[in-house]
């Protein structure tokens, strides 16, 4: 079969690669659309050794299982959690095995993923596609889980003011989950225009350029100088935590959604002082199935998000535009199977 393996600091080759065969409890996908994350280029940041196929927003068609597996049935649409646990590890007994100690994650060194034409996980971590939701949207539904979990972890509730630091993919995806699950004003910092546009479209948020705005001077007028209750941090940058700090009401929750590559260090007075919550989001628990349905019903528009479809031998097109048209594009799918 064809798939793209990265084999190296920033370079992604079409390769003909063997068809997987499912291991027990295993399902094998034909995949009709796998999107590509902008953690896709942090492999050699994160010290993985190639030869590694990516891809872990991942959707398509069960065409073999193992003959242990039942519930699923050949033929079937699935959206894939690419999050395989252990079952046996600290996390995976306690609850939190989306925490796995010893998870075999998607498109890792120990779990090749879907920038290919068929692709294996665990039969567990297969979720079924409401009817009439394309492949593209489910694609998507990882992104779209791991955005609503940054809710749950910070036990969010309807009527409060919320600011999220991004006008990315999860940007424009926390605005809108923000907005479906009650917040009374939704304000999104970020440094395209287009893309601030594009959000506001969707959720009628109060958008900052904070490349020619004061961010703070905005909520602080819209808040009457209380400040937020929640603010989401989705941008990775070093100074937003702190940003974020500084935007919050007292008892105000700050989530840390995206990886912090040169953290600054946080302003621990003014937490101690305004008692603020700080709280960590990583991976989804329990959030793919309301998400599919939510995406079904429309409330959360993923498709809308996908700018890009491209057969796997675009591969490298796709990331160059994904690299240096940002103010214009947010996410990029790819079609193995030519959907």
């Amino acid at each position: 079969m064809k798939a793209v393996l990265w084999t190296g600091g920033e370079t992604f080759e079409l390769q003909d690669v063997p068809e997987p065969i499912p291991r027990p409890g295993q399902i094998v996908v034909k995949v009709h659309a796998s999107a590509i994350c902008g953690t896709d280029f942090h492999y050699a940041d994160f010290k993985s050794q190639p030869p590694i196929i990516p891809g872990h927003e991942v959707a398509g068609v069960i065409v073999d299982k193992s003959a242990d597996v039942g519930g699923l049935t050949i033929g079937e649409a699935v959206a894939i959690n690419p999050v395989q646990r252990c079952g046996t590890c600290y996390a995976c007994e306690n609850g939190i095995g989306h925490l796995c100690l010893n998870t075999r994650h998607l498109g890792g060194e120990q779990a090749p993923g879907g920038w290919a034409e068929y692709v294996t996980a665990d039969a567990a971590n297969a979720h079924l596609l409401p009817r009439g939701l394309s492949f593209a949207a489910a694609a998507l539904t990882e992104p779209v889980a791991v955005c609503y979990q940054s809710f749950l972890r910070a036990q969010s509730r309807p009527g409060q003011e919320v600011l999220i630091l991004g006008d990315g993919p999860f940007g424009f995806l926390h605005a809108v989950i923000a907005k479906l699950l009650g917040a009374k004003t939704i304000f999104v910092a970020g440094h395209y225009d287009e893309r601030l546009r594009r959000i506001a479209e969707q959720t009628r948020a109060v958008t900052c350029n904070s490349r020619r705005e004061d961010l703070l001077e905005i909520v602080r007028h819209r808040t009457g100088g209380l400040g937020v209750d929640l603010v989401i941090e989705a941008t990775g940058s070093s100074d937003a935590p702190n940003l974020g700090i500084a935007a919050l009401r007292p008892r105000g929750t700050l989530v840390i959604f995206s990886y912090i590559w040169k953290p600054c260090p946080p302003d621990f007075g003014t937490v101690s002082m305004k008692e603020l919550n700080l709280v960590g989001s990583c991976r989804s628990r329990g959030c793919f199935d309301p998400c599919l349905a939510w995406m079904a019903e429309g409330k959360i528009p993923a498709e809308k998000l996908v700018d890009l479809r491209v057969p796997l031998a675009e591969v490298n097109l796709a990331i160059t535009q994904l690299k240096h048209r940002k103010k214009d594009i947010f996410k990029a799918v790819l079609l193995p199977n030519g959907n």
